[in-house]
């Protein structure tokens, strides 16, 4: 028995054969891109800081944001996910180290404690809440609270709140990513100066 095909079925084989291999093409072509925050160079240090040493204990992002993607702006003030685009870690793990990367580039050596050591007993706490980050055309914003808490004693915890900006000449995901490190930056000069008017138990 011979098996035979017609002309227009053998057309339409190669016809789904080369799509299917346009797609493989397609993704090969658009390799997942890593991006991580890079710690701000300080404007200035504070090296006559003598208060308690300090640690980042939390971080918290925006539910938007809390994602492995990295997102975009779209027209109209909409947010795009790019599965190629992505952070080194969740978004919220990569601030965090950052941040306390910022602060030992702005305090004295020993005054702060990453994240993943012992914290010791007289250490200030600090946990961090980023309420909103906006990108644009011309600007990236971000706004964030954050709670100073001493070991325990005659001193108060102490909350604060800024909305920090920086401006921006593009809006892809490298701009994304610098965007974040400058207003991290600008956010570890606050928590600092906070830092610095606690006394050392």
């Amino acid at each position: 028995m011979t098996n035979s095909r017609s002309p227009s079925a053998v057309a339409c084989i190669a016809a789904v054969v080369g799509i299917a291999a346009l797609a493989l093409c397609a993704c090969h072509s658009a390799p997942t891109r890593i991006y991580d925050i890079n710690p701000a160079p300080p404007l200035t240090r504070m090296d006559n800081y003598q208060s308690p040493p300090i640690r980042i204990d939390t971080v918290d992002v925006p539910p938007g944001w809390d994602r492995i993607e990295i997102l975009t702006p779209k027209a109209g003030g909409e947010l795009k996910i790019d599965d190629f685009d992505r952070w080194s870690a969740p978004l919220a793990q990569v601030i965090r180290q950052v941040l306390s990367a910022d602060l030992a580039a702005r305090l004295p050596s020993g005054a702060v404690i990453y994240p993943h050591l012992p914290k010791p007993g007289s250490a200030l706490g600090v946990n961090v809440d980023i309420l909103d980050f906006v990108i644009g055309s011309a600007q990236s914003s971000m706004s964030a609270s954050w709670v100073i808490t001493p070991a325990a004693g005659p001193q108060a915890a102490r909350r604060n709140v800024a909305t920090l900006n920086n401006p921006v000449a593009a809006t892809d995901a490298a701009a994304v990513a610098r965007a974040w490190s400058e207003l991290i930056g600008q956010l570890a000069d606050r928590i600092a100066a906070d830092a610095a008017s606690f006394k050392v138990p």
